[in-house]
């Protein structure tokens, strides 16, 4: 008697599985048992492979575009306000004026409110890197309020020296103790220009972390610096002189307003505007690829046929 193993079909008429058709080992039962078996295939589709462009929607972030509108207006408010009061005010008027002071400090807490905003929409979006770690809000915050401080220190540090050497016997009759009021100005100054530029530094290296162009965060810095220097620069080089000839009029105190702050300000201006919006742009643009993403992510999920039996085998013995 032959005891080799002899595949054994359904008694009630159903096909009998052959090897070759099956995905997994078939059943076998020694010849002469009563026992039938039959196979159970599993539901394979195209999906098995699925592999899922996006597995999270895409995150919230906090809306910006009205706060860089408002920051536009804002500037340029500030300095149309500024102009206008030199021209209707008296002499060193701007100083105290406390619309003028009061608008000037709504700007800047605007521009940090816009900073802590994007560095949050950066975290969101982009992820931290082995090189590039991942944008602090508070960190952002902070360079801010030392950049909008640094500029009072260094005319404050300005003014005692100068007070100093107008004074009678100031820096004549102690040479070493002006030239040591000379260098204490000079670090004064250079410390305040660091702690200014280290926002923009920031923000350009958190540009490039998300792919926006760095060299447009530097030039938020550099243009209105070329600006406020060669404005100083045409007023030391005569431009004063030439006013104050006969004593300065209303005119021309504005002149010299519009020329030393009305020009750096509009840079700025132009500037800040620029930046902000490419940064809020690239931000945008990532947000919406990764909606994108995640809606092609539900289609295909969509059009996946159904999973068969959960745990099933590719082939299974069962009995009667």
């Amino acid at each position: 008697m032959d005891d080799r193993p002899t595949i054994v079909g359904r008694p009630t008429g159903q096909p009998v599985v052959l090897p070759s058709e099956a995905t997994a080992p078939t059943g076998f039962v020694a010849a002469g048992s009563n026992e039938s078996v039959w196979a159970r295939q599993v539901n394979y589709g195209p999906g098995a492979g699925f592999s899922p462009l996006r597995s999270d929607p895409p995150p919230s972030l906090i809306s910006t575009w009205w706060l860089r509108t408002a920051i536009l207006l804002m500037m340029l408010a500030a300095l149309v306000l500024t102009v206008w009061v030199e021209y209707t005010g008296e002499a060193d008027d701007i100083g105290s004026h406390l619309s003028v002071i009061g608008l000037h400090i709504v700007i800047a807490g605007s521009i940090v409110l816009w900073s802590g905003a994007a560095m949050h929409n950066a975290n969101k979006l982009v992820p931290p890197s082995l090189y590039q770690r991942h944008s602090n809000p508070l960190l952002a915050a902070v360079l801010w309020l030392g950049a909008f401080a640094a500029p009072f220190a260094a005319v404050k540090a300005f003014t005692l020296v100068d007070e100093q050497s107008a004074a009678p016997g100031g820096l004549v009759a102690e040479p070493s103790s002006g030239t040591a009021n000379i260098l204490a100005l000079a670090a004064v100054v250079l410390v305040a220009f660091v702690v200014v530029w280290l926002p923009f530094r920031y923000h350009a290296r958190q540009a490039s972390r998300i792919g926006a162009p760095r060299g447009v965060m530097l030039g938020w810095f550099f243009a209105p610096l070329m600006a406020l220097v060669g404005g100083i620069a045409i007023l030391a080089l005569g431009l004063h002189d030439q006013l104050a000839l006969d004593g300065l009029t209303v005119t021309e105190r504005t002149i010299q307003v519009v020329v030393a702050y009305g020009l750096p300000m509009l840079m700025f201006t132009l500037t800040t505007w620029r930046a902000i919006t490419v940064f809020d742009e690239v931000i945008d643009l990532k947000w919406r690829r990764w909606k994108v993403e995640w809606e092609q992510t539900l289609g295909d999920l969509a059009r996946q046929p159904p999973p068969g039996p959960e745990g099933s085998p590719d082939t299974r013995l069962l009995g009667d």
